[in-house]
């Protein structure tokens, strides 16, 4: 895979979406390879992804977007960039991946996180105006995955977390906007009770990594370097 885009596709209990999200991606030209990483699902999820030419990884329980993220990348040592999509996209088109992976092209960008622009949920909307960190839609170099701490632990707090560490590593992250893209909300998943509860577990673990991310870190470093450990 080396020189290679990969793209990575965390997904939990993502059976009716899955199947447009992957469309999209093996029909792009500058995606390589493509590996979903279904995290302990609890329905279809994987039928749905076997029926495409993708690199299936499964894990036995529910452990969290970190650690689904954290189990591609190791199966995607080669790649030049690293490409992450939800599995829950709506209205995901070349266009999308193209902006996500054109600042790559710059040797001196190590991440990209795009940001949703008008789509058609306000609330999403919203969310994006004010917490991009959040987005999951991002490509990290090579370069930046070689020295990225453990991530298994974070959960939904993932993004934080890779956020933060670029911050910290000085590494330069660009910001593309993603037009008339948005995902389906917690709510319209599972209801408004449902929804709601898990949107409350998603926020406090968002806020763990947030107010934690370094002492875990100093924890899990996975490969960061010595002198970048020091600084935590």
């Amino acid at each position: 895979m080396e020189g290679k885009t990969v793209a990575i596709v965390p997904a939990y209990n993502e059976e009716p979406r899955i199947a447009t999200v992957l469309e999209v991606i093996l029909s792009h030209p500058k995606v390589d390879h493509t590996i979903v990483v279904d995290d302990g699902s609890e329905d279809g999820t994987s039928r749905v992804a076997e029926n495409f030419p993708v690199q299936l990884l499964r894990l036995e329980q529910n452990r969290g977007k970190g650690a689904a993220m954290q189990l591609g990348l190791s199966r995607a040592r080669e790649a030049k960039n690293c490409l992450f999509l939800d599995a829950d996209l709506v209205n995901l088109q070349h266009q999308h991946i193209e902006a996500l992976l054109k600042p790559m092209e710059n040797p001196s960008t190590a991440m990209t996180i795009g940001v949703f622009r008008a789509g058609n949920k306000n609330s999403v909307n919203l969310a994006q105006r004010y917490f991009s960190i959040l987005n999951g839609q991002r490509v990290l170099s090579r370069e930046f995955v070689e020295i990225l701490p453990d991530l298994s632990w974070s959960r939904f707090g993932v993004e934080i977390l890779l956020t933060r560490y670029a911050q910290m590593a000085q590494k330069k992250v660009v910001y593309p906007e993603l037009k008339g893209i948005t995902h389906m909300t917690k709510e319209e998943k599972l209801g408004l009770y449902r929804g709601f509860l898990y949107r409350l577990q998603m926020y406090r673990e968002c806020l763990y990594s947030l107010f934690h991310h370094k002492k875990m870190i100093k924890s899990f470093p996975g490969n960061v370097p010595e002198n970048l450990l020091q600084m935590f």
